[in-house]
């Protein structure tokens, strides 16, 4: 959601409004204090029912963290070892059925081994703070207007991933504030990239746009912080965490195409054909096409002059696009892509239907659990990909009008420029 500020193509106020704005993000504040309140309450209190799931995702850390503190990491990559321990922390687990595997490498289960010294509940509470102090923090340094602060704390998207207890926060932090860096100090903006390999699939593209900026540094250190974190990871857990890993992977890949996972909650270009009943090679078929046109969204941004505002949302939408495994709590990316086209269009001005997008864009983590399972349609990749449209005609407008941009917010191929 965007302050109303109107461009040449959209004369007169606008009905999304900057009082509208803050008190539609005010509302949705209110609402999730009183939705977590009440689902805390009963969670630590009356422990009736699936209260006690609360942030049900984040018992799988501190299990494999417990693990690995314990002299047992590959017990983390076995459902059998794992379910154990989430059971012991989270009871209602033995009722609720189905497990939550450890899927991630062990570069994260390192990551995540300190939360095994807190209590399940201070763990929980220090993950969630700490990354989304992170997010904050990277939303800080992209958003310039006044009162950007409360819709972009009220995007639905950050509601979504405490709910969960999900790492999204972490890994779209990591992302955006690698970004704010990467023009000025690419050396600790490839750093923090290399970090991002936590979650393998969420850092593909970021190797491809500084390759096409010619940003030689930051790919280095991003090169060097991902090997060092992996070879640490390695001499810690010893190499047979990472067969491991593989193998689940090759579980998780399995559950997704057999319909064990949940698709209704995976915005995703194949889960989309998957619901509407296409088999697997036309899922994957499809689904690599749009990648690939993800992919070219990145190059088409990166390899010529472009405002970086475009570009980084263009690298942060596209690589929400390429993974066929992805679930909405990742749609946490969305708030910056948000921060970044708002912040432009506020500086250039608004095209026709851009404020429209945008509102659909902060609605879609919320629609997506209210709205998908109900109409038995997976939208959320489509309104990804009319972001990425609008991003392409945005840079198209752009080098049109302004074929040597020259502005503080622009780079040329391989340029260091401003935060």
């Amino acid at each position: 959601m965007v302050a109303a500020v109107d461009g040449e193509q959209q004369p007169g106020e606008h009905w999304l409004n900057a009082e509208r704005v803050r008190l539609y993000s005010a509302v949705a504040l209110v609402a999730y204090v009183l939705f977590f309140s009440i689902w805390i309450w009963r969670a630590c209190l009356s422990r009736q029912g699936d209260a006690s799931l609360f942030g049900g995702d984040f018992v799988a850390f501190w299990s494999a963290a417990q693990l690995a503190l314990n002299g047992n990491p590959t017990g983390a990559y076995d459902d059998a070892t794992l379910r154990l321990v989430e059971i012991a922390a989270m009871p209602a687990l033995a009722s609720a059925g189905g497990t939550l595997p450890w899927l991630y490498p062990p570069s994260f289960l390192l990551l995540v081994c300190p939360l095994a010294l807190l209590s399940f509940g201070a763990a929980y509470g220090a993950f969630i703070g700490t990354t989304g102090a992170l997010y904050l923090w990277a939303g800080s340094r992209i958003a310039f207007w006044r009162g950007a602060w409360l819709p972009g704390m009220a995007f639905p998207g950050i509601a979504v991933v405490c709910a969960t207890g999900q790492n999204a926060l972490l890994t779209s932090g990591l992302a955006a504030l690698s970004l704010t860096m990467v023009r000025r100090h690419p050396v600790a903006a490839g750093l923090v990239m290399g970090i991002l390999t936590i979650k393998p699939h969420l850092a593909l593209l970021f190797p491809l746009a500084l390759v096409c900026a010619r940003a030689w540094k930051a790919l280095a250190a991003m090169v060097a912080s991902s090997a060092a974190l992996l070879a640490l990871s390695a001499s810690v857990f010893g190499t047979q965490t990472f067969f491991s890993f593989l193998a689940n992977a090759d579980m998780a890949r399995l559950a997704v195409e057999g319909g064990e996972a949940k698709l209704v909650r995976m915005p995703t270009v194949f889960a989309l054909v998957r619901l509407l009943g296409g088999n697997l090679a036309l899922s994957y078929g499809i689904h690599a096409m749009v990648a690939a046109l993800a992919a070219g969204v990145v190059i088409y941004a990166w390899c010529r002059p472009a405002s970086f505002p475009l570009r980084a949302s263009a690298l942060m939408a596209a690589t929400l696009m390429l993974s066929p495994y992805l679930y909405d709590y990742d749609l946490a990316f969305l708030g910056f892509v948000i921060l970044w086209l708002a912040g432009y269009a506020i500086e250039r001005g608004w095209m026709r239907w851009e404020k429209e997008l945008l509102l659909v864009l902060w609605l879609t983590p919320l629609l997506g659990l209210l709205v998908v399972q109900a109409i038995g349609f997976q939208f959320m990749p489509l309104a990804i990909l009319a972001t990425l449209f609008h991003i392409v005609r945005r840079i198209r407008t752009e080098r049109v009008q302004h074929p040597e941009p020259c502005h503080n917010n622009e780079t040329r191929v391989g340029e260091v420029g401003h935060d």
